[in-house]
C-alpha cells in the first residue's frame, strides 16, 4: 500500500515536470514561406526582414522568439498596419514547418497637411500663440514607390516662412539589399526667426516687410545595413544662406560680418536598433552615435559635434513596463554662432518640465525614465463602416506613465546669468502622462510635469518621450 501511495505521489508531482521539460535538441526545417496581403510590396522586401529562410534548420525551443522578432522586423518597415506570422505543419514531411506571413498594407499616398509654429516646438508656441505667424502647407508623400520601400516627398509650405523642395530615398539598391541612397533639395526664406535667448527663453525677431534670411540646401546620402539591426548613414550636404543686415547687427547671431554663407557639411550615424516597435517601443534596446562636421577648416562656419544615445525598454510585470534613456552631446569650438547652433530644447533633446526653455551650452547630458502601465493593451480593433482594411483595421493602445528626467548643460564661457541662468546646474522634472498610440505611427502624449524650478506645466508631444 505504501508503495502505491508513494508511486502515486511521484506521478502527481514529478511526471508533469518531466513531460513539460522540452527536448532542447529537437529541430525543425523551415519549409515553404508564403506571403499574403502584399498587393504592392515586393516579396523580397518582406523576406529581407525574416530571421529565417526556406531550408533553414532551427531548434524548436528557439522558434517562438524567431517568429516574434521576424514579425517585429516586418512591422518596423513602416509599410504595414498589421503583420501576422503563422506556422503550418507539412503533412508530407513531418520534420518540416511551413510559414505564412500575412500583412495589411498601409495607404501609401499621403497629402499630409503641414502646420509649423515659429517657435521651436508646439509647447513653446502655446505659451504665446500667434496665428498670423504660422507656416502652412503640405507634404505630398508617396511611400513604398514601386513596392520597393522607396519614399518620394514633395514639400510645399506657404504662409509666414515659405519653403519648397523634394526628397527621395531608396533603402536597397543591390541584390543583397544592404546598400541604399537618398537625396533632396530645397529653398525657403524666413520673415521671423529665433535670434537669441534671454532668461533661457527664445527671442524672436521680425521686421515688417523684410525677409531676414534665405536658404538654399541640397544633400545626398548613402545607407548601409549589413544585417537586420545595424545601420550606417553617411551624407554630405550643401547650404547657402543670405542674411539680412539686421542680423549682422544682432550680437552673437553670426560670427563674421558677412551676409552670405556658403558651406558643405558631413554627417555620419551608426545605429543599433533592437526595439520591438520603433515608433513606440515597449521592449528591447537602442544605441546610436552621430558625428556632424558643419563647414570646413578655414571657413567662417567651422563646427564639430558628437552625440550619442542609449535607450532600454523592459517588461517588468504583466502590463508594467520600464524605459530609461541617456543622451550626451559635445560640440566645439567654445564660441559658436547662434545661427548654426542646436542645443537642449530642440527635437527629442529636452527635459520634461522644461519644454518652454532653450539651454545653450558646449555639452549636455539628459537622463529620462518612464514607468509605464498599459491601461489598454496593444490590440487591433475594427471600424465596421469602413470597408478598406488600410483604415478600417485599427491597432491601438493606451498607457499611463510616471516619469522622472534629469539633465545638465555645461557652458564654460557663460556670460550674463540673466541670458542663460539654467546652465551649469542640475535640472530635473517629474510627472504623469497618458499616451494614445494608434496606426500610422500616431502617438499623442499628454502630460503634467513639475520641474526643479518648482514650476508646473501641461505639455503635449507627438512622439514617444524615450
Amino acid at each position: 500500500m505504501k508503495v502505491v501511495i508513494l508511486t502515486g505521489l511521484f506521478l502527481c508531482f514529478f511526471l508533469p515536470a518531466i513531460r513539460s521539460n522540452p527536448d532542447t535538441s529537437a529541430k525543425v526545417v523551415i519549409g515553404q514561406i508564403t506571403l499574403e496581403g502584399n498587393r504592392i510590396t515586393r516579396p523580397r522586401i518582406i523576406l529581407r526582414e525574416l530571421k529565417f529562410n526556406t531550408g533553414d534548420t532551427v531548434f524548436i525551443q528557439d522558434l517562438p522568439d524567431i517568429l516574434v522578432k521576424s514579425r517585429q522586423n516586418v512591422f518596423n518597415t513602416g509599410l504595414f498596419n498589421v503583420v501576422r506570422i503563422d506556422t503550418l505543419r507539412d503533412d508530407l514531411s513531418p520534420g518540416k514547418l511551413n510559414i505564412s506571413v500575412s500583412v495589411i498594407e498601409r495607404w501609401y499616398l499621403w497629402p499630409i497637411p503641414y502646420l509649423e509654429f515659429p517657435n521651436r516646438n508646439f509647447n513653446a508656441w502655446l505659451e504665446e500663440p500667434d496665428l498670423s505667424h504660422l507656416t502652412w502647407g503640405m507634404n505630398v508623400k508617396l511611400f513604398n514607390v514601386r513596392g520597393r520601400n522607396e519614399t518620394l516627398t514633395a514639400i510645399v509650405y506657404m504662409g509666414f516662412n515659405p519653403r519648397y523642395g523634394f526628397t527621395y530615398q531608396t533603402p536597397y539598391l543591390n541584390r543583397k539589399q544592404s546598400w541604399g541612397i537618398g537625396f533632396g533639395a530645397g529653398w525657403g526664406f524666413n520673415k521671423s526667426l529665433i535670434s537669441g535667448t534671454t532668461g533661457n527663453k527664445d527671442v524672436y525677431l521680425s521686421v515688417p516687410g523684410e525677409i531676414l534670411s534665405t536658404q538654399v540646401t541640397a544633400y545626398a546620402e548613402t545607407f548601409f545595413r549589413p544585417g537586420l539591426y545595424s545601420y550606417h548613414t553617411l551624407s554630405v550636404s550643401y547650404r547657402y544662406s543670405d542674411f539680412a543686415d539686421t542680423l549682422l547687427n544682432t550680437p552673437g547671431y553670426l560670427t563674421y560680418p558677412t551676409r552670405y554663407y556658403s558651406f558643405f557639411s558631413l554627417y555620419y550615424k551608426f545605429k543599433l536598433d533592437h526595439r520591438d516597435v520603433r515608433y513606440y517601443p515597449l521592449t528591447g534596446y537602442y544605441f546610436d552615435v552621430e558625428l556632424i562636421k558643419t563647414g570646413l577648416s578655414g571657413h567662417p562656419v567651422n563646427l564639430f559635434s558628437v552625440q550619442s544615445s542609449f535607450r532600454r525598454y523592459d517588461l517588468l510585470l504583466d502590463r508594467f513596463y520600464w524605459a530609461t534613456g541617456i543622451t550626451l552631446k559635445c560640440s566645439w569650438p567654445s564660441e559658436q554662432p547662434f545661427a548654426f547652433q542646436q542645443n537642449l530644447g530642440y527635437g527629442r533633446d529636452y527635459i520634461r518640465g522644461f519644454e518652454y526653455y532653450t539651454i545653450n551650452g558646449n555639452w549636455f547630458v539628459i537622463w529620462k525614465n518612464n514607468l509605464k502601465f498599459a491601461l489598454v493593451r496593444p490590440r487591433t480593433g475594427s471600424i465596421s463602416f469602413i470597408r478598406n482594411p488600410k483604415f478600417g483595421v485599427v491597432p491601438y493602445g493606451i498607457f499611463l506613465n510616471l516619469f522622472a528626467d534629469a539633465g545638465f548643460v555645461n557652458e564654460p564661457a557663460a556670460g550674463d546669468p540673466a541670458d542663460n541662468p539654467l546652465v551649469n546646474r542640475f535640472l530635473g522634472g517629474y510627472g504623469i502622462s497618458v499616451d494614445l498610440v494608434t496606426y500610422y505611427d500616431i502617438v499623442i502624449d499628454l502630460g503634467l510635469a513639475m520641474n526643479s524650478l518648482g514650476i508646473p506645466g501641461i505639455y503635449i508631444h507627438f512622439t514617444a518621450p524615450i
